[in-house]
């Protein structure tokens, strides 16, 4: 060890300044000399919390097999802080981990054995899998429980028969042996848990949490058969679980890469899971009730709007084909709806821009005028409530719906804006695919602040266009004049 080294270690064990150990402790960063080692394993002991994250980040950097060695003797210590460390640093180390915890799977202490099972578990390095698979049959229920749930994460398939064995003979575990058989999977895993969801089934008297683990695991390894297994004895599930199985059911449909042809006696029930509190399960009803297009439906979908970003995605997609939905949707926000108005009014740009690019009708039905009117005047009134973030959306939905009003209407509102606002309108409406979106802007080339007008002109030059290709010099013609192109 030379001189250098020996003097920060030092300073690590004996200073009485926390600064100058933490420091220390950093100064040891990548060195791997055996003694390092076995200092910065000692100081993980250390009283002072920064010391100690320091002397974490140290080891870490170093790394190895020889580093796990060093620190694994922590997960019996006494002191709660020194041991979840020591823990925490096995889990990042990894694969280099594994063969230092081995030993500790033996351990007299059933606490040891657990901490040594759970940080394997998270490892989930299928090394160790035979030097678990014996404490399946563990005196401690805890301990039992942990390697069933670690076996589960590292996902062997070898661990399959010894998990069924233990499902058979202790039944405080069969909860989570169900769990971890869910992420193992395989057909031997599908044909296994089937048999008990239609053993409990049969049964009649089988418990909520229970019948709800099988189906979460049947979620996840399920496919055509287990679909006709769970649709055959639909009616021996009810609420609250009815919403959990449809959303398995939706699961597997989706993994599957099935067609949707849900019988229509569920279709009240993916309405009611739509209002369920587990997004997911929202999320699964939505896609189950795509299949069903009349209006009450579309209704609900689109009050559905709001919920998550990727329950948008879903609805919005299956929208143009779903007869009257821009009415339904004006409607809506007529009401009085809150959430997901926004994601409504963009639907009714969407839907009016594809009408407009329409020549033959609009998927099967029309939108007249006094509908677009409609549309116009509710989205326009939301624009004196809104933030700025959705000024943009709604700038972008009127233009969609009725060019000339939109430049009318937005020429007037943002004569009321605060110069910094109309600078960032100006700035979006730039992106707008029609004209009139350009002649809104070059109105406030000549804008009393000067901010405002040098925004103007700097759009335009971004742009590459000149303004006087949009305005005419002498700036007198009608904004209701010009350009008739429409989103």
């Amino acid at each position: 060890m030379d001189e250098k080294i020996r003097n920060i270690i030092c300073l690590l064990l004996t200073s009485s300044d926390p600064d100058i150990r933490r420091r220390a402790a950093e100064d040891l960063s990548g060195c791997n000399d055996r003694n390092a080692l076995a200092v910065l394993s000692t100081a993980l002991e250390d009283e002072n919390r920064g010391v100690e994250d320091a002397v974490s980040r140290t080891l870490l950097s170093i790394g190895g097999v020889a580093t796990a060695r060093a620190i694994v003797h922590h997960i019996g210590d006494e002191n709660i802080t020194s041991r979840n460390l020591a823990a925490k640093v096995l889990v990042q180390l990894q694969e280099a981990s594994v063969q230092a915890l081995v030993p500790y799977l033996r351990d007299v202490s059933k606490d040891i054995r657990k901490l040594a099972v759970d940080i394997l578990g998270e490892i989930k390095s299928k090394e160790p899998i035979y030097y678990l698979l014996p404490l399946l049959r563990d005196p401690d229920q805890n301990v039992l429980v942990a390697t069933i749930e670690a076996i589960g994460n590292i996902g062997s398939r070898e661990a399959v028969k010894p998990i069924f064995n233990t499902f058979e003979y202790y039944p405080f575990a069969r909860i989570i042996a169900i769990e971890a058989l869910g992420k193992i999977g395989g057909d031997s895993v599908r044909e296994y848990l089937e048999g008990k969801y239609r053993d409990a089934i049969n049964a009649g008297n089988a418990e909520e949490i229970y019948l709800f683990a099988l189906l979460d695991a049947l979620g996840i390894v399920g496919d055509v058969d287990t679909l006709e297994v769970l649709l055959a004895n639909y009616e021996a599930i009810k609420d609250p679980l009815r919403d959990v199985l449809l959303h398995e059911v939706v699961l597997i449909i989706e993994r599957c890469n099935l067609e949707y042809q849900l019988d229509d006696k569920i279709r009240n029930d993916l309405l009611h899971a739509l209002h369920n509190d587990n997004h997911q399960i929202q999320l699964s009803a939505a896609k189950g009730l795509i299949q069903f297009k009349d209006p009450v439906v579309t209704k609900e979908l689109l009050l559905s709007l709001g919920i998550s970003e990727e329950m948008d995605c879903v609805i919005v997609a299956q929208m143009s084909v779903r007869p009257r939905v821009f009415q339904i949707a004006v409607e809506c926000l007529e009401a009085g709806v809150t959430r997901g108005k926004i994601q409504i009014m963009m639907l009714l740009g969407k839907l009016a821009g594809e009408f407009v690019r329409s020549f033959k009708g609009f998927r099967g039905y029309r939108i007249d005028d006094s509908e677009l009117e409609r549309a116009f005047d509710i989205t326009s009134e939301a624009w004196y409530e809104a933030n700025q973030e959705d000024w943009d959306i709604i700038a972008d939905t009127l233009f969609r719906i009725d060019c000339d009003r939109a430049a009318v209407f937005l020429q007037s509102v943002m004569a009321d804006m605060d110069p910094w606002s109309r600078v960032h309108m100006i700035e979006r409406l730039i992106t707008m695919p029609t004209r009139r979106a350009l002649e809104c802007i070059a109105r406030f080339v000549k804008d009393e602040n000067e901010m405002v007008r040098e925004a103007a002109l700097m759009t335009f030059q971004a742009a590459g266009i000149p303004v006087e290709a949009i305005i005419p010099t002498n700036g007198n013609e009608s904004l209701d004049r010009g350009a008739t192109d429409c989103v």
